[in-house]
């Protein structure tokens, strides 16, 4: 919907990568003015463009492997990590890592109180050479 697409600075041009076509239409409200392209694919369909910043809401079984790869692809010197499920992020950490990104920085936040659901919003940089 747009949703952390919209919390980014103004100034930079956003690229979304969308599968549900409900979310994709709240997505062209929401970043209405913007400098946004909105695509409606499933990211694994998606062919990675160079982009300085990436920020990922994965469904529950996190980045995986293709996932990973298409995030390296784009040559981001950061990424924002957004996970559901601590297990899917410790494999997308292990993965990123491996594709040559560093942990720079976590935080768990407590979104759906009283249940065992949180979501971990994590920073990886890429490694310079």
């Amino acid at each position: 919907v747009g949703l952390f697409a919209v919390a980014l600075p103004a100034a930079g041009e956003v690229i979304a990568v969308e599968q549900a076509p409900s979310s994709c239409r709240d997505a062209r409200v929401n970043l209405a003015g913007r400098a946004a392209t909105i695509v409606e694919s499933s990211v694994e369909q998606w062919r990675p463009e160079s982009v300085d910043v990436v920020v990922a809401d994965p469904a529950r079984s996190g980045l995986g492997r293709r996932g990973v790869d298409l995030v390296a692809a784009t040559g981001a010197a950061a990424l924002v990590l957004v996970s559901c499920d601590a297990a899917a992020l410790g494999r997308d950490a292990q993965l990123l890592s491996a594709a040559g990104y560093r942990h720079a920085g976590s935080t768990v936040l407590d979104l759906f109180p009283q249940t065992p659901h949180v979501e971990v919003v994590t920073r990886f940089e890429r490694i310079s050479d």
